[in-house]
């Protein structure tokens, strides 16, 4: 995963099934939740329909996709008991969607009540950078053996930053 971020590969091309556990695809769509480590802690649910096909913009879709992108979005609503949040797309070019996969993709929330929820539109480019780097820095921990709940846990201690960067010297342990 690590090497596909900075090999520029597109990680929702290819799916890594332990983090994204597929619920529904077929010939043109994939629907996955987002693994607990990446939640944002003001949803209750949120969800991806991506194309298979690596497209950029919800116009280049053919007409097939477009039906395949309605049966992932009725299995979505169904399946998960989605009863009402958001449904925006993330498409073109990054700099302009504040996203961190280019890669068209559907990301369908749903508050939990806890607290607002904002959404990006546009982030700075400090801010892209910080996105990559945090991605780079889960997926490379990820490959060396910590998973996702490890992380959770070891971040709570303070051992670790929500970048996923340490904070504590090697060898630390918490009391």
């Amino acid at each position: 995963m690590r090497q596909g971020f900075e090999s520029g590969a597109c990680a929702f091309c290819t799916i890594n099934p332990e983090l994204n556990v597929v619920e529904w695809e077929d010939e043109f769509m994939r629907v996955w939740h987002v693994h607990p480590q990446f939640m944002r802690p003001e949803l209750k649910l949120h969800i991806l329909i991506a194309p298979k096909r690596h497209v950029r913009f919800l116009a280049d879709l053919a007409f097939a996709e477009w039906h395949s992108l309605a049966s992932a979005n009725e299995f979505a609503k169904k399946h998960f008991g989605y009863t009402g949040g958001m449904f925006h797309a993330r498409e073109g070019d990054m700099r302009k969607n504040a996203g961190t996969v280019p890669h068209l993709h559907i990301n369908i929330f749903e508050p939990n009540g806890t607290e607002e929820v904002r959404v990006p539109v546009y982030k700075k480019l400090d801010d892209r950078e910080a996105n990559q780097t945090r991605a780079k820095n889960y997926a490379q921990l990820y490959e060396n053996g910590m998973p996702p709940d490890k992380f959770k846990n070891l971040t709570a201690e303070g051992l670790y930053n929500s970048n996923g960067e340490r904070t504590q010297p090697l060898g630390h342990t918490s009391t």
